[in-house]
């Protein structure tokens, strides 16, 4: 049996993260939170953070992975030329993008995040999950822009 080389395994396991971590982000988005309306107010922010402590831990995998990949594909396609550059925008704005969400994954969330959701959700259960609804909203329509760049960038168009 002959192995695989490298560089297919690379954007394999790339893409296939990227896809989880986003579908993962649009399935809370738009199934997720809405759903939580049906819920008694106050009792739908301690039901988000179970689900989000549950698939948080996947999501912070998936980032790791997409970012060990990333830095892998970057490397062995010497793509580091392209960043800073108009032909480069669509790499300028995936790592940017990852960037935000190690932010978000390991530090505020586990810093601040957390403990102001269920403050401010005890007060009002209904306005915290409309705004963590328009939260995941814009991060899921920047994730649409970023990969449809990407997909577009690879293929040189733009």
């Amino acid at each position: 049996m002959t192995s695989l080389p490298i560089l297919p395994m690379l954007l394999a396991v790339h893409v296939l993260s990227v896809m989880l971590w986003i579908g993962g982000l649009a399935f809370v988005t738009t199934v997720v939170l809405p759903a939580l309306a049906r819920l008694p107010a106050a009792q739908r922010i301690p039901a988000f953070l179970e689900i989000e402590r549950r698939f948080g831990s996947q999501a912070r995998v998936l980032v790791l992975v997409v970012g060990a990949s990333g830095a892998g594909l970057l490397a062995r396609l010497s793509l580091a030329s392209l960043l800073g550059t108009a032909q480069g925008l669509w790499l300028d704005g995936m790592i940017a993008f990852w960037a935000l969400f190690m932010l978000l994954l390991f530090v505020l969330e586990p810093a601040v995040l957390h403990r102001r959701l269920r403050e401010r959700g005890a007060r009002d259960g209904e306005a915290t999950r409309v705004l963590l609804l328009r939260a995941h909203a814009v991060l899921l329509a920047l994730a649409l822009i970023v990969v449809t760049a990407a997909v577009l960038g690879v293929q040189g168009v733009g």
